[in-house]
């Protein structure tokens, strides 16, 4: 049922974009992330994981609900010490708490390879993220952030064990 779910989701998501338009006339990627962190964080901990996020113009998609109409879209990749790789494309859901402050759910789909070297299990390819950011601006054009997030196949596959990482991310616009 959570399969089906997601996987509505993302038509819906989809069949928004031809009627999105950017909400600031900027360059087409906004931030370059790297982040650093721990991969099965609640799961003992087994592993390290190293990544990097490109964050697009912010769009406003109308036909979603006001707390969603402006949506950053992103694309990235992870690597675990243990050989997991996970790429993704997705998108974030910024919130301003101040003039420094945001906190930043977010919703990807992406590929999942689980390595040779003893990487996670998560039954299946296809990998569903979902998280939170809650991120600091150090300067105009730079951030630190704290992000959990949860990757699974949302009952895609037969399998579905789940995992979180914690990670610490920065953000840097061009």
């Amino acid at each position: 049922m959570i399969g089906q779910k997601a996987l509505l989701l993302a038509a819906a998501l989809l069949a928004a974009l031809p009627g999105a338009r950017p909400v600031r006339a900027e360059g087409p990627v906004m931030e370059v992330v790297p982040s650093l962190g721990q991969f099965e964080v609640f799961d003992g901990g087994r592993s390290w994981e190293a990544g990097w996020e490109a964050r697009f113009a912010t769009r406003r998609f109308r036909r979603l609900p006001g707390f969603l109409e402006n949506a950053t879209p992103v694309a990235g990749a992870m690597a675990s010490s243990q050989g997991s790789l996970y790429a993704y494309g997705g998108f974030r859901f910024e919130h301003s708490l101040g003039e420094r402050w945001t906190l930043t759910p977010s919703w990807a789909a992406g590929l999942y390879h689980r390595g040779t070297d003893g990487g996670k299990d998560l039954g299946g390819t296809v990998e569903f993220r979902s998280g939170v950011e809650l991120a600091f601006r150090v300067t105009r054009r730079s951030r630190i952030g704290l992000c959990l997030y949860h990757l699974s196949n949302g009952g895609f596959y037969r399998f579905n064990p789940g995992t979180e990482s914690l990670i610490l991310t920065y953000g840097m616009r061009p």
